[in-house]
């Protein structure tokens, strides 16, 4: 079978799982092809896949390119997400693929888009064949706000390799040493992560605490000028230390460093952050938002021990008070909640029977 996938080919840990999978399909004896805009035109062969690269132009222009590779490729099946979807559908639509699947990743509350785009949207989502969503809240939202029926729609997981990038040194400029406790805050700098939630709590928490509390926060966005003037108001300065954008490399450090992480946004249809700090046995705090929620066994992990309401202060100081006595839940119980949750076969052969049986979905 002929699979075509088109995706945003960078150095993402996301990139990566797409990259991961084509090659798993090849290795299972399909033919695999990944195609993505970028700046420069090239193609290459990488673990049996054959990668194109087109240079980003106009969206006309964009549109012609993949109109172009899917009516020379002919595959059986195309997989498509974020801004390829649109014309993946329509043109393998018009085309005959047999199986034109759509990799959906963002929640509508988190984008908020008009109606007309909701419309629009939904006009292409409905000619695929199979939506595919990475949690229950988005899979809803298939049915609710883009009129995807039931029968067209399946959810599932993704996996991480972040821990093939953990190294015995941490990040340099971190300082893990038993009198400081180093929380951390990774995500893009907008409102919508609500790190201001985390901010307010490390004030409180200060307040009680002899406890010497720093804050990391990985990420760029343009919220930055806010989370800032926070800060200052609060005193903060020499406790929230912002860390730019970091490669995967450096955010794998970043986990090692931290005694705690918070992930307090307010949607989020999966949440890779919630999955690479437990793959990385980083004790963490999440919003009860986090799509990546609903894969959990609650029986083995009750989901109220390491969650909280993103918009309640003070439920979120009395979790993390465990954590600044070091006497919250351990690395390992983390890390056996992603072995056991999020495992790569498990959801490799998930993926597998979605994408080269159309009955099952």
């Amino acid at each position: 079978m002929k699979i075509l996938i088109l995706y945003g080919y960078n150095q993402s840990l996301l990139s990566e799982f797409f990259q991961e999978l084509s090659g798993k399909l090849s290795a299972d004896g399909h033919e695999v092809i990944n195609f993505y805009f970028k700046r420069e035109k090239t193609s290459f062969m990488q673990n049996g896949v054959t990668v194109y690269g087109e240079i980003r132009k106009s969206l006309w222009a964009n549109y012609r390119s993949i109109y172009s590779v899917i009516k020379q490729t002919k595959p059986d099946v195309v997989i498509s997400n974020f801004s390829y979807i649109n014309p993946s559908i329509l043109f393998g639509k018009l085309l005959g693929v047999s199986h034109n699947i759509a990799w959906f990743h963002t929640a509508f509350g988190h984008t908020k888009p008009n109606q007309l785009k909701v419309w629009n949207k939904s006009l292409f989502l409905k000619m695929a064949d199979l939506v595919l969503t990475n949690s229950e809240l988005l899979e809803k939202e298939m049915h609710t706000v883009y009129k995807v029926s039931e029968q067209k729609t399946s959810r599932l997981p993704f996996w991480t390799n972040i821990a093939n990038y953990a190294s015995k040194t941490v990040t340099p400029y971190i300082k893990k040493k038993e009198s400081i406790i180093n929380i951390g805050c990774p995500g893009r700098l907008l409102e919508d992560k609500n790190h201001t939630l985390v901010i307010k709590a490390l004030s409180e928490l200060k307040k009680s605490s002899k406890q010497t509390i720093r804050l990391y926060i990985p990420g760029n966005g343009n919220y930055k000028p806010q989370l800032e003037e926070l800060i200052n108001n609060l005193g903060l300065e020499q406790d929230v230390i912002f860390m730019g954008r970091l490669n995967v490399k450096q955010m794998a450090s970043f986990y090692q460093a931290m005694d705690i992480v918070v992930l307090p946004s307010f949607h989020e249809a999966f949440g890779l952050v919630f999955i690479e700090s437990i793959a990385m046995g980083t004790p963490v705090l999440v919003s009860k938002s986090f799509g990546a929620l609903c894969f959990i066994d609650s029986e083995k992990f009750p989901i109220q021990d390491f969650c909280f309401n993103p918009e309640a202060i003070q439920e979120l100081i009395n979790k993390l008070v465990p954590y600044i006595k070091r006497q919250g839940l351990p690395k390992d119980y983390f890390k056996r909640m992603y072995k056991e949750t999020f495992e790569k076969q498990l959801i490799y052969n998930q993926i597998k029977s979605l994408v080269l049986n159309k009955k099952q979905h």
